[in-house]
């Protein structure tokens, strides 16, 4: 008995340190970036990544927004702003305040948009 009363305090205990967000949630942080031409230079929030399109970043600051710009010689520069926004399964987090304090520190509390996820940039 005293083995299913451990058992038991230990998935409560568990349970409380997750956020619905972060189960439920989708978390996925990564946006794909393509270009026509490809081989444009891509800078994200002003520091240029070492690849060049196709490429992907992973957003790490889910709480601001993500400036992405892509740029090719002989073409005019493009500039994407990716926005999260809020995941509606955090409202559940009302029933388990700790789930909501570590939703809102990891940031699965926020998601980025599907339409946001893929980025496809006509340069020239």
């Amino acid at each position: 008995m005293r083995f299913y009363v451990s058992v038991l305090m230990i998935s409560t205990f568990m349970f409380t340190l997750t956020g619905c967000s972060t189960i439920f949630g989708n978390n996925d942080r990564v946006v794909h970036i393509n270009s026509a031409p490809k081989g444009a230079k891509v800078t994200v929030n002003n520091m240029p990544m070492d690849d060049t399109t196709p490429t992907e970043t992973v957003v790490t600051n889910m709480w601001a927004p993500t400036v992405i710009k892509i740029q090719k010689p002989g073409c005019a520069p493009k500039t994407v702003t990716i926005n999260p926004e809020f995941q509606k399964i955090g409202v559940l987090n009302i029933l388990v305040l700790p789930g909501f304090i570590v939703d809102a520190i990891t940031g699965d509390m926020m998601k980025i948009p599907e339409n946001q996820r893929n980025i496809n940039m006509r340069l020239c």
